[in-house]
This record gives structure tokens, sequence and C-alpha cells, in this order.
């Protein structure tokens, strides 16, 4: 297996990576709905907490030059504060790592996040040495490169591009890599599931980069389709490539229609449920070590309801593991 039982959680309150505000106060929303006595209740043997940040990283208003991003100095201290602190996790487990649950926040946390699980998977006594993977379910590509002269800015867009190491990514985010030095995601380790094929941001020179690269790319109406089916492939494509899985999970993959969650709405087509049945597929997988989700903006959820309903959902699958 990835991980043990056990669950380390890491909260990231950040929204420094887009404009609109909301996403900081997820990791606290998370914490207020219970998921560590519920995590404990269900039977996880050991869940420990631990900040990414000593307080929230927000957005502020400012400007760009091209070749750059919005707030960048900010959102790359996040990141080397994500990866220092996963990387940490990993040393504080003995023997078998703990599950990695990593709660923003942002989605562009994710390149410091497989930073560290690709360094914690070189430092082991595997010859060769344990291969990451990453199921990207996300509706957007976020394959903006800062040089693209239609960018406006916004870190977030980027992430994918900064994974893969896009002509034009900010040079500062280099760091983030496998031990090798190259980028943590490529056509051989990486699955794009969920992605909304009409979305206008998603534009033709992503998915001519995508495909001329041969990546897998599942779609949203796929998903919606047949849930577990288009899993189950997921994880058959990645069987012989990698040792380890990371599942990041932007809630924006989940059609606002009545599930309004995300921070920036996305008509998938994919309802909660189905999503939830994708997603209990995948983390059934001995090979996943850990989770990632982000995009919750608990401003569109004043109750907590559906807070609520994700982290019953996350609770179950994670409870469910081997």
């Amino acid at each position: 297996m990835a991980s043990s039982r056990s669950v380390s959680i890491t909260y990231v309150p950040a929204d420094c990576g887009s404009i609109i505000p909301g996403k900081s106060k997820a990791p606290q929303a998370f914490r207020d709905v219970g998921i560590v006595g519920k995590l404990r209740d269900a039977g996880v043997p050991s869940v420990t907490e631990y900040h990414a940040l000593e307080a929230p990283a927000t957005f502020s208003a400012t400007t760009f030059t091209t070749g750059g991003a919005r707030n960048e100095g900010i959102n790359i201290a996040v990141c080397e504060a994500v990866e220092h602190t996963i990387g940490n996790n990993f040393r504080a487990s003995a023997g078998q790592p703990d599950f990695q649950l990593v709660l923003g926040g942002e989605c562009c946390i994710l390149p410091a996040i497989l930073s560290a699980f690709w360094k914690h998977a070189d430092s082991q006594s595997h010859s060769p040495p344990q291969r990451v993977g990453l199921i990207y379910i996300d509706a957007d590509t976020d394959l903006t490169s800062p040089t693209d002269p239609n960018s406006i800015g916004t870190f977030a867009g980027m992430n994918m591009a900064h994974l893969v190491r896009l002509p034009g990514a900010l040079p500062r985010m280099e760091q983030f890599s496998r031990p090798s030095g190259e980028p943590v995601c490529d056509a051989s380790n990486t699955v794009l599931f969920g992605t909304n094929m009409s979305l206008p941001g998603n534009k033709p020179e992503h998915f001519k980069y995508l495909f001329d690269n041969n990546f897998k790319v599942v779609s949203s109406a796929s998903v919606a389709k047949d849930p577990e089916q288009r899993a189950k492939e997921t994880l058959e494509f990645l069987q012989d490539k990698v040792d380890i899985i990371v599942v990041h999970l932007d809630v924006d993959s989940i059609d606002p229609g009545t599930f309004p969650l995300a921070n920036v709405p996305n008509f998938t087509g994919v309802e909660f449920e189905n999503m939830m049945r994708a997603l209990k597929v995948l983390l059934g997988s001995e090979n996943v070590g850990g989770l990632t989700i982000a995009e919750v903006n608990p401003d569109h959820d004043p109750g907590l309801d559906m807070t609520e309903r994700l982290t019953s959902h996350i609770v179950e699958m994670l409870a469910a593991r081997k």
C-alpha cells in the first residue's frame, strides 16, 4: 500500500491565487463540521493535524507584468510552506506513511504537494525509486502560461502549466520538481479527470498540447455517464506507470446546479453523488496515498450543509481503506 490507514490532515487557508475571496475559510469549515472527530469515530486509527500557514494567505488587488502572475510572491511562499509541511509529515511517520489529506484553499499548491511526494519516494530504500502519479479532477485544464498574451495573471489558472512546466512557466516554480529536477507531471503519470470540454477557458491550444503529448483526458460528460467505469479505467491506465497516486479534487468539477460549493461555478453535468461514486473507486485503490480538496468556498455554504455532505463522504471513503 502507498500509505497506512492513519490520516495526516494539512490545512492550507489560502485564496491568494485568484480574485474571488472565501476559499481561505475552507480549512476551518472542514474543522467546524467535525472532520477530525468523524474520522476517529469511523475507525481511522490515528488522525494528526498540521497547519501549513501561520495565517490565511489572501488575495490583494495588484498589477502584473506579462510573464508573471498577480500576487506571485505570496503564492510561491504558500507553496514553499506546503512542501515543507508535507515533507515533515512524511518524516514524522514511523514506517508506512500516513495517508495525506490536504484541505485548501487553493488548487495551485499542487506542485508543492507533488514535489513533497516525489522527494519522499526518492528517500525510501526502493530500487528503482517509486513513481508518483496524479489524478487531476478538475473542470479546468489550468494550462495558461504566464507568457500567454491573453493571460490575466491568475496564478490558479497556471496550475497544470506549472505541474508539467510549460514554456513560460514561472522560473521560481521550478523548485517544485522530481529529485532529478524534471517536472512533477507528464503524460506518463497524469490523468485529467472530469475536464469540461466545452468550457471557453479550456482553449483549443490547451487541448492541442494535451493530445499532441499523449495525455489521458477523461471528459466531464463521460464521468457523468458512468462514474465508476471512468474511475476504473483511470486506475488501470496508471497501474503499471506509477506506484503512488495523489488524487486532486477541485470541487468545480461538480455541477453547481444542485451543489454550488465551488469558488467559481462550472456547469460540468457531473452531479455531486456521481462524483462521489467515482471518487470512492479511486480512493479504494491501495496505490492512492493522498487526497487534496480545493476550491471550496464556504461563503456559498452559510449553513455548511454542503461541506458536511462532502466531509461525510470523504470520511466514509478513508475509513473503508484497507
